[in-house]
């Protein structure tokens, strides 16, 4: 068990690493045209695999997505803070 629980956050680093060494790798994945255009909607239904690398469209839906749920939750940590008394300057 002990071995077992060190798995997990080594698989991370080594894919921290690797993600490291070339950062704009998932910029070209998404330039590959899409193999059979307007066959997949626009929005996919959630929970399903998908058959292909992610086009730029879908990358930017997704980065924008990702900003928003930040966003938010920095509102609701400054909210606390407020309530707490420990604004941030």
């Amino acid at each position: 068990m002990d071995i077992q629980a060190r798995i997990p956050p080594a698989l991370a680093a080594v894919h921290n690493f690797i993600f490291g060494q070339d950062v704009t790798e998932m910029d070209d994945v998404a330039d590959i045209p899409d193999p059979r255009p307007g066959d997949i909607p626009v929005e996919r239904e959630f929970g399903t695999l998908s058959r292909r690398p992610p086009n730029a469209a879908e990358k930017t839906r997704a980065k924008e997505r990702r900003d928003k749920i930040a966003e938010d939750m920095w509102v609701d940590y400054q909210m606390v803070l407020a309530e707490r008394g420990e604004l941030l300057e």
